[in-house]
């Protein structure tokens, strides 16, 4: 994150993928450090990235965000950031983000959810914001009667890191996502008591083999409400989940 920090806000993009996702300069660079570092520490577990694709294989994985929040990154706003999970057995051991124009690094494993060597409380614990984050297209594919914020900060992990550090209530992601986009922020949720249900179904969330399946998560108080009321209505699915 701090290499291609230089890079945020005045980078054009080398290409947009066929999902209008960007690719630039600073995906590529943040990537090679990352699958470097993991190959070097970890050699002979399997790397699966946004940009390389699959790199070996075995029952452990890592998967790679190099620019979550690619979008957010050219605009130079501040919610953008690598992010990495790892997997054993199709379950998450680990996972990280970091988010360094805003100098946030939450950590996920089995002793806790983390923010800068701080640990995350109980959502139960405390008073949730009436805030729900929204992908930046959900106006043109969906709608809510849900009576709080909607919001938007420009990247699926930043919005499942910021619930489960209390700064939201809950963050509906559409069809769409990669494992990549969900595993730290998922795993911090879990950590902190909330809970992740695919929608509208409300079953509960395997990311690994619910993967790409629009899904709700947050406190288990507003995931109920959602869900019993359907509070969400997707009326296209269209290109609701463009990369960001």
């Amino acid at each position: 994150g701090d290499e291609v920090l230089p890079l945020c806000g005045n980078t054009t993009p080398l290409h947009i993928k066929a999902d209008d996702s960007l690719l630039t300069a600073g995906d590529l660079e943040a990537e090679g450090i990352l699958v470097r570092g993991l190959q070097e520490h970890f050699p002979g577990e399997a790397i699966r990235s946004e940009e390389c694709g699959n790199l070996g294989s075995g029952s452990t994985l890592w998967v790679v965000d190099p620019i979550d929040g690619t979008s957010a990154f050219t605009e130079g706003l501040a919610h953008w950031g690598p992010t990495v999970g790892r997997y054993v057995d199709g379950k998450l051991s680990c996972g990280a983000l970091y988010l360094p124009r805003l100098n946030e690094f939450f950590y996920v494993d089995e002793s806790g959810g983390w923010m800068n060597q701080k640990l995350l409380v109980p959502l139960a614990s405390r008073k949730l914001p009436q805030v729900l984050y929204l992908p930046s297209r959900f106006h043109r594919y969906c709608e809510t009667s849900f009576k709080g914020k909607g919001r938007c900060l420009g990247g699926t992990a930043p919005h499942l890191a910021n619930v489960a550090r209390g700064a939201a209530s809950g963050a509906f992601v559409a069809p769409g996502w990669s494992l990549w986009d969900t595993a730290a922020g998922l795993g911090l949720i879990e950590a902190v008591g909330g809970v992740a249900v695919r929608y509208p179904d409300g079953e509960p969330l395997d990311p690994v083999r619910d993967e790409g399946v629009a899904f709700l998560a947050g406190s288990p108080e507003l995931v109920a409400d959602f869900i019993q009321q359907q509070r969400v209505t997707i009326r296209s699915e269209g290109s609701l989940h463009a990369r960001t």
